[in-house]
């Protein structure tokens, strides 16, 4: 059910604009320019809103915020109605994220559809969310953040405060919002002409340039006050009452002080709030702007006009309102009503009745908003509110404190907690934690246990059962040994969101992991980094920890063992205080790249958790990922599982024989995945079977390291080529593709010569290759670029190491000046110092880059490298440099 946004929300508000503004809007387009978000941070009344409707005359968004827009689903649903008629059909993707509460997967897919919506010729598109201090949380900066990089927005934050929202971009405060005196004296034109230009230079210098305060100035000095008089009397917000009353009937105060409690009224709250109409005549007095149809007050002038009443009053208004919103079905505005009224008992009981529709809802955050304000010994009273936290608190991916909050309600005597720890070690797939809850919860509630029973069956590795009950899905799929049928559902839906929490398993790190399995390594990675992104958008350890997981198998796939080995060691560190089981992955995966501890402690982790699948899969993950290293590895049995894709690597582990049928019952195996043996093994076999149209295939696999010297490697052992001119003409086919002729000249050989240099490598590259059959590994005049053949130059790492030291060749000697600008280009390019430092490793004497490093606390080990090799060339260091380097 979609959250109900008032229309009054998108529309700007119709302010008085008596000035022009001009040298302000400048300001902003100027400031859009260095930064796509800009915070106007000020205090009410400095004419942000004024400003930002005046600019957004040609087209744009607007959203104002509430205090709901905490909770970033609800902020979701505001920015989903701001965009509807843009999104077309995209929206429904946007829309079913927010119905599920999975608002990081909302963000993203927004922010992917405004980028596909991008047009480089068309102008900026401006967002203006007002109000923004009301919606201030960790949550909504996340969503704005993640927003902001949508190309050609131009986001506008419009807050009372600059904090948390600075870290968005660049900052416009009162300084810049000030009138000039000139701008001063344009509004008292406007609305007291008949005072002298002396007193409105005065005033404005009285209000220190304060739009707001400079207008009630102006009007009480209309009436005849003195600016002195009128501003020192009351410095205070409750002063403005004495600038506002003299000019409003006591009728108006008293209809307009009621007003105000709500701070916003539209044709339902006229319904029930009389005489609202009178207003109408003193809107400029009052300062009221009229959106949509519905009149909201400056904030200002409501809390100077509920000083009038008495609280018992106020408290009365506001729960009339709670009323009228339960009346309409808005119980999540009725508690906030009740709540600003000090109801909290009845809040409370609201709350307890409704919080759980809620959290259906995906208000995880509004929920857990409203537990904060109703006081613990409430709780006491009702139980229920534990039950109700500790479900908002798993929600939100806060695991411990969900678990100690339903223990609290279980002690409480609410036996539905038993179901709530169920979830939670379902989320945290933890199935020996998850049964003795099960159990219980089968006694006291046998429909909602039997669908958590038969999830818990498939964590368990008891496939066939969960299935029997009716489980079906691509983790089911996954864990039956159809990873391929899993992946391309998963492919298929991956546009639906799925319920909260359970956005690790069933969403975007699902299938960075199926795309690990067997699909695309590349497109695994790039889940990965995706999926990242959300848990830190969620602001999820555990989220965030499993990506970093994932990406390491990404990587492993990939056979980029020292990149998987990173991840994995990011993956552990962000695991520790999490669920024990959020540790095995990480650990399994450190195992596959050579840590023998790691592998024993994963598999005491897996046996604890109940999960022998994991501790199959990563076992197997590990023995491939050595197969493939060419390192002994001791496969255990593994036939304690289900799975017959996991039975079938075991069986076929370590490739020795020929099991063609499994390639080609599994195709993916020949590809870059988790669990492919060796490429040139799984190539050879297939080129046997007749399933690969070449004339040959050796059946070995080549590394050439051309990065420092040259060398090369054959089924993991080191070739030496007999002729230095035979290691020449190896190095020359790293550089580039040539044409006989050039080669010949370039080596300065004969046609016979070349010839013998020619097989000579050919037999080195493909031992055992037959004769008069085409070469694998090479061709005329280059290097074939086939799955079997490494080159570190071809994904070169971060190195300062130079390519093919030890040739003194043109060709090289060009090729080795080319790469190493181009490297220090791209180095320079980087905002790390770490990276120019590596720069100036590569040319110690530039002294642009040590400039750029002495402001840097790498200034002393990059004065050492530019000393050191100036003293070598025999020459003295920069003097201007080196008391520079003194000053720092």
């Amino acid at each position: 059910m979609p959250y109900r946004v008032p229309k009054s929300r998108l529309l700007p508000p119709r302010t008085a604009r008596e000035v022009s503004r001009l040298r302000l809007s400048e300001v902003v387009r100027q400031g859009f320019a260095k930064s796509p978000v800009l915070v106007l941070a000020a205090g009410a009344g400095w004419g942000k809103s004024t400003l930002m409707a005046s600019l957004m005359a040609g087209g744009g968004v607007w959203v104002t915020l509430a205090e709901d827009c905490q909770d970033p689903v609800v902020l979701g649903w505001h920015l989903l109605e701001a965009y509807r008629p843009r999104l077309g059909r995209r929206g429904l993707e946007v829309e079913q994220a927010l119905e599920h509460g999975a608002w990081a997967q909302a963000a993203e897919a927004l922010l992917e559809e405004l980028a596909a919506r991008h047009n480089p010729l068309a102008p900026a598109r401006v967002l203006v969310l007002d109000e923004a201090q009301r919606a201030a949380s960790r949550e909504t900066l996340a969503f704005l953040r993640t927003l902001s990089q949508a190309p050609a927005l131009q986001m506008a934050v419009l807050s009372r405060r600059a904090a948390p929202w600075e870290v968005l971009g660049r900052v416009l405060g009162e300084r810049e919002l000030a009138f000039d005196a000139e701008e001063a004296l344009e509004l008292a034109v406007a609305i007291a002409p008949e005072l002298p230009a002396f007193e409105v230079e005065q005033a404005h210098s009285l209000v220190r340039g304060w739009p707001l305060g400079l207008r009630l100035l102006l009007r009480a000095m209309q009436r005849g006050a003195r600016p002195e008089e009128a501003f020192y009397a009351h410095p205070d917000p409750a002063g403005l009452l004495a600038y506002l009353l003299p000019s409003l009937p006591e009728s108006v105060q008293k209809i307009a002080a009621r007003a105000s409690v709500l701070g916003e009224l539209g044709p339902e709250e006229f319904a029930w709030m009389r005489d609202v109409s009178a207003l109408e005549p003193y809107a400029s007095d009052l300062l009221l702007e009229w959106v949509g149809g519905r009149i909201r007050f400056h904030p200002l002038v409501r809390q100077a006009l509920i000083s009038l009443l008495e609280p018992a009053e106020v408290r009365g208004l506001l729960t009339r309102a709670a009323d009228a919103a339960l009346e309409r079905g808005e119980g999540v505005r009725a508690a906030g009503y009740l709540l600003e009224a000090g109801r909290l008992g009845h809040a409370a009981d609201l709350v307890m009745s409704q919080g759980a529709e809620w959290l259906r809802r995906g208000l995880t955050y509004t929920v857990l908003a409203m537990l904060e304000r109703i006081p613990q010994e409430m709780f006491a009273t009702r139980p229920a509110l534990h039950y109700l936290h500790a479900e908002g608190l798993r929600q939100a991916g806060r695991y411990a404190e969900a678990e100690r909050a339903y223990r609290r309600a279980l002690e409480s005597g609410v036996e539905q907690a038993n179901l709530g720890l169920a979830r939670l070690f379902l989320d945290t797939v933890e199935p020996a934690r998850a049964w003795p809850h099960l159990e219980a919860a089968r006694k006291t509630h046998p429909e909602e246990a039997k669908r958590l029973w038969a999830e818990n069956l498939l964590n368990s590795g008891r496939v066939a059962e969960a299935a029997a009950m009716g489980m079906e899905g691509p983790r089911l799929w996954l864990r039956g040994g159809q990873p391929e049928r899993a992946l391309q559902e998963l492919r298929r839906e991956h546009t639906r969101s799925l319920p909260v929490a359970q956005n690790h398993r069933e969403g975007t790190l699902l299938l960075a992991l199926l795309e690990a399995v067997a699909g695309d390594a590349e497109s695994a990675q790039a889940m990965a980094h995706k999926g990242r992104r959300e848990g830190e958008t969620l602001g999820s350890p555990f989220v965030v920890a499993l990506a970093e997981a994932r990406l390491g198998h990404a990587l492993l796939a990939q056979n980029r063992w020292e990149e998987a080995r990173a991840a994995y060691e990011r993956a552990l560190a962000l695991a520790e205080g999490g669920p024990a089981r959020l540790k095995v992955e990480a650990l399994g995966g450190l195992a596959a790249v050579g840590d023998a501890r790691a592998y024993a402690d994963m598999i005491r982790l897996s046996r604890e958790a109940g999960d022998p699948w994991v501790e199959a899969f990563m076992t197997l993950a590990v023995a491939y990922a050595h197969l493939r290293r060419g390192e002994p590895f001791g496969l255990p049995a593994l036939t304690a599982i289900e799975d017959p894709f996991l039975l079938a690597l075991v069986a076929a582990y370590p490739w020795s024989s020929a099991p063609a049928e499994l390639l080609e019952r599994y195709p993916f195996l020949a590809q870059p995945t988790l669990f492919a043996p060796p490429i040139h093994r799984a190539r050879r076999l297939l080129w046997e079977a007749g399933k690969l149209p070449l004339p040959y295939h050796p059946g070995v696999r080549v590394e050439i390291f051309a990065l420092g010297g040259l060398s090369l490697r054959v089924e993991g052992r080191e070739v030496r080529l007999k002729r230095e001119k035979t290691r020449l003409l190896l190095a020359l086919l790293l550089l580039q593709d040539w044409s006989k002729e050039a080669l010949l000249e370039t080596l300065g050989v004969s046609d016979g010569e070349f010839r013998v240099l020619w097989s000579e490598l050919l037999g080195a590259l493909e031992p055992g290759r037959p004769s008069r059959v085409p070469g694998y590994f090479l061709k005329p005049y280059g290097l074939a670029k086939v799955p079997e053949l490494w080159v570190d130059l071809w994904n070169p790492p971060d190195s300062s190491s130079l390519p093919l030291e030890g040739f003194d060749h043109p060709e090289i000697d060009r090729f080795r000046e080319a790469y190493r600008a181009s490297r220090r280009q791209r180095l320079l390019l980087s905002g790390e110092p770490a990276s120019w430092l590596e720069a100036l490793r590569l040319e110690p004497t530039d002294e642009a880059t040590l400039e750029r490093l002495l402001q840097t606390p790498l200034a002393i080990e990059a004065w050492g490298l530019y000393a050191s090799a100036m003293h070598e060339l025999g020459l003295e260091p920069n003097p201007r440099l080196e008391r520079f380097r003194y000053l720092r």
